[in-house]
């Protein structure tokens, strides 16, 4: 059991090192394929951290990373959101 661990965090902590690369290599892909990752970072985010507080403590935190490139597009994601929802 312990061996599977063990394994498991290897390969956590390769992703987190290569979580920059990753996001820019989906970045530079398909709309589907954009989805699914944000989609996914979203689900992760979402089921790991079931308390109110917690999650928008974990939101700020996020936030307080991100850069002005990121910002814009997350807010860009919000509006077309916004107008898909009206319909």
């Amino acid at each position: 059991m312990l061996g599977g661990l063990k394994q498991k965090i290897m390969i956590k902590s390769s992703i987190e090192k290569l979580s920059d690369t990753i996001g820019f290599e989906i970045g530079t892909s398909d709309d589907e394929t954009q989805a699914k990752l944000l989609n996914g970072f979203c689900k992760g985010l979402v089921n790991s951290i079931p308390d109110k507080n917690n999650y928008e403590t974990q939101c700020c935190y996020i936030a307080d990373k991100l850069d002005a490139k990121t910002e814009k597009v997350l807010n860009d994601l919000v509006e077309f959101i916004k107008v898909k929802n009206e319909k």
